[in-house]
């Protein structure tokens, strides 16, 4: 019998725990879930947990390092199981993850105790209804802007606003496509518009997506408010 290391011992101990909340999802969460398959949507690397979209692989897609500073506040809208917030925390000062569903904001504090991260709060709210206590210098908003669970109720126009409100001047909007909006050209073309209104482009291009796999790129924008 193989004896397990301490570190695999608590490695496991973190995914009974993990496992635990998308177990009671599944049971109490009526809302559509995302990943149902292997129950999460993202996925990270560092804590050996697999996902439909690996934290690791999009970080290195977005190329974003060269906008964050240590002296930086973030935001990551509709922040899942927390991975990508904690992950990116690495290169700011503070980020707050706010998110909808429970069990993943149970999840994303699980996961940050583990790893000692001090520098990342999770707020259970939807974006409509989130109150924040100050104004951030980034915001990510990675296939956030409308959800299928239809629990999103903003305009597009009313969710843009919302995020230049929130931000600093010359604040940054790291802005990744739905998969519909790459799927269906015309569908983006409004919303871009709505962006150019409210930003600068500093960069724009297409990346890499793992899900959902009829979908194998989006958009993705790096922007500064006007």
């Amino acid at each position: 019998m193989i004896k397990m290391s301490e570190t695999d011992l608590q490695l496991k101990k973190l995914h009974d725990k993990l496992n635990s909340h998308i177990e009671k999802q599944s049971k109490n969460w009526k809302s559509f879930v995302y990943a149902k398959q292997n129950g999460f949507y993202q996925g990270f690397d560092e804590i050996k947990i697999h996902g439909c979209r690996s934290t690791e692989k999009r970080f290195k897609e977005y190329k974003i390092e060269k906008f964050f500073d240590k002296n930086f506040s973030g935001l990551d809208i509709g922040s899942n199981c927390g991975f990508f917030t904690i992950y990116v925390s690495r290169y700011l000062g503070s980020i707050d993850g706010v998110e909808i569903n429970p069990y993943l904001v149970k999840i994303a504090n699980d996961t940050k105790d583990f790893l000692k991260i001090n520098n990342v709060n999770y707020y259970t709210s939807s974006f409509e209804e989130f109150k924040p206590k100050h104004k951030y210098d980034l915001v990510f908003s990675l296939a956030n802007d409308e959800t299928v669970d239809g629990l999103t109720k903003f305009t597009f126009t009313e969710y843009v606003q919302k995020i230049v409100d929130l931000l600093n001047e010359h604040g940054i909007l790291a802005f990744e496509s739905q998969a519909s909006d790459t799927y269906y050209i015309k569908k983006f073309e409004p919303k871009l518009e709505i962006l150019k209104n409210n930003f600068h482009i500093l960069e724009q291009r297409i990346v890499k997506s793992e899900y959902p796999a009829n979908v194998p790129k989006r958009y993705f924008l790096i922007l500064q408010r006007k």
